[in-house]
């Protein structure tokens, strides 16, 4: 019914000439969650919020399809040649979706305030001599040291940018504002109805002229994967992001013409994982860390969960960085799967089948495919060789609390999305981390010579960091405190009546669409 009457609230736009843009519809989206915390995607990477911040939220650049920068806030950046100060020059007449005017001081609060919360910029906060902004339309980063991918921490995914006017003097990690958002995307917030739908219209303030063609975008929230396949095939949704599950079976719907499934290329790393709890037995030896992996048949799950679409992990470095990953170090020939020999491992570590038991641990995980899906494997497998895993399948923040700000945990399942370089995502798994901030590193994982490593590859030019990431990949393949099971490819699926969807798809990484590109023809609203 929320569907329905949505898409009938809005009259027809005006007739247009073939192939023009007409303004008018209503886009309904569907996210994979009933439960979002908050949409400040400074203060989380969660899937949903991230589809949702795309939409009210924007920032200094973003990417193509190909991978290229793109201006956004920022219209042209310089970096000095010793790799230590960024100067950002940014675009000039640009206002929240209140109105109020967007300035430098606005970057320079946000990455004061939010840094911090960030999951994306750990490594990026120690590192900062100075953020200021010399007059209002230009903002100046001073590093204390090189870090070759600071560009990639200033897109709009990763850091969206936050109004000072709102959050300034408060607590911005409970401010209201964290779900009724403020932005300079191209839509603004109006309204959440609780467990159904949030609700955006066109933003009058947006900078970009003319955009968007859109009244407005209804993220309809529809936690059961059928569901949401369902309701685009009956009409009642634009859009979702199928599970790798079900994108054979969306691709076959699809032939009826009315939707299509598009499969991101550029896609940033998205590698299931296992977390172990390296401060708590029987984790804390290396033996029972290896024969855990052994112990994991990774291909069947690329087969069973992933229905083939995607691939085994290869080393830390995910395949995606082709200049930076080293095939010399290959879990497919380190960590094979032989049940036999993570027996004998875990014989040798001392933990001896006993009344067909080895010992007791909680495998944890959200209650969501495809990581329930991922963890029913792994509980099935390390059971097989005498380990009794009990699952524990949690509401999203449960499971984050109990994860991360609790670390009250022995084994989790997750995937995690490592964007377009290692700093991001990828050194968030492995780096020494004392805090609390979700999806960064919680197993207890403190290795200064790696640490070292990480640091020399952060800050190398481009041209020498594959030899530094080989050693990472080789320390990470030794020590193991997280198993990286799998690579997914990322699709998603658009109903054919919305117009301009090359120009609106034109994105990689972990991009989503903003909908400012996309129009509907009157006859269609």
């Amino acid at each position: 019914m929320l569907l329905a009457s949505a898409l009938s609230a809005y009259a027809l736009g005006a007739s247009a000439e073939e192939g023009q843009p007409v303004d008018g519809g209503t886009v309904i989206a569907a996210l994979n969650s009933t439960t979002i915390p908050t949409l400040n995607t400074q203060l989380t990477s969660s899937v949903p919020a991230l589809f949702a911040a795309d939409v009210w939220a924007d920032g200094l650049m973003t990417y193509d399809r190909d991978g290229k920068r793109l201006p956004r806030l920022a219209t042209s950046w310089e970096t000095s040649p010793d790799g230590k100060t960024y100067a950002f020059t940014l675009r000039e007449g640009v206002k929240w979706s209140d109105g109020q005017p967007f300035t430098a001081e606005d970057v320079v609060f946000t990455l004061n305030s939010f840094g911090k919360f960030n999951t994306y910029l750990t490594k990026l906060m120690p590192l900062i001599e100075e953020a200021s902004a010399p007059d209002a339309k230009t903002f100046v980063l001073k590093l204390k040291q090189p870090l070759t991918a600071t560009l990639d921490l200033f897109d709009k995914e990763v850091f969206p940018l936050m109004p000072k006017h709102i959050y300034d003097g408060q607590d911005v990690a409970t401010h209201p504002a964290n779900i009724a958002p403020v932005g300079l995307g191209p839509f603004k917030f109006e309204s959440w109805q609780s467990g159904q739908s949030i609700t955006f219209v066109r933003n009058e303030n947006y900078w970009e002229e003319g955009k968007p063609h859109l009244d407005s975008v209804i993220f309809a929230l529809i936690p059961n994967p059928q569901q949401r396949l369902n309701a685009i095939i009956g009409g009642e949704v634009n859009w979702f992001r199928p599970e790798v599950a079900q994108v054979r079976a969306s691709q076959d719907a699809a032939e009826s013409g009315k939707f299509k499934v598009v499969q991101i290329v550029n896609n940033a790393p998205e590698t299931s994982v296992v977390d172990l709890n390296l401060t708590r037995e029987p984790f804390k030896n290396v033996k029972v860390r290896q024969a855990l992996f052994h112990a994991i048949d990774r291909e069947r799950i690329v087969q069973d969960v992933y229905m083939g679409l995607g691939a085994t992990a290869k080393n830390a470095i995910p395949t995606q960085f082709k200049n930076l990953h080293d095939t010399s170090v290959n879990y497919d020939t380190l960590y094979a799967y032989d049940p036999e020999k993570a027996g004998k491992l875990l014989d040798e570590a001392g933990y001896p089948l006993k009344d067909g038991k080895r010992f007791t641990i909680e495998l944890t995980v959200i209650a969501k495919a495809p990581y329930d899906a991922v963890a029913q494997v792994v509980q099935s497998q390390w059971s097989a060789i005498g380990i009794d895993v009990k699952l524990s399948t949690l509401d999203q923040q449960i499971w984050t609390n109990k994860v991360y700000t609790e670390r009250n945990f022995d084994a989790s399942v997750i995937s995690l999305t490592g964007r377009t370089n290692p700093v991001l995502g990828v050194d968030r798994s492995f780096v020494c981390n004392e805090g609390s901030v979700p999806y960064a590193n919680p197993t207890g994982y403190c290795n200064p010579e790696f640490d070292k490593v990480a640091l020399d590859a952060s800050a190398a030019p481009l041209a020498e960091q594959k030899e530094h990431y080989r050693k990472y990949a080789e320390i990470i393949a030794r020590d193991l405190n997280q198993l990286q099971l799998t690579n997914s490819q990322v699709y998603e699926a658009v109903t054919t009546n919305l117009q301009n969807l090359d120009a609106q798809f034109n994105f990689s990484f972990n991009t989503h669409p903003n909908w400012a590109e996309a129009w509907l023809p009157a006859d269609q609203q």
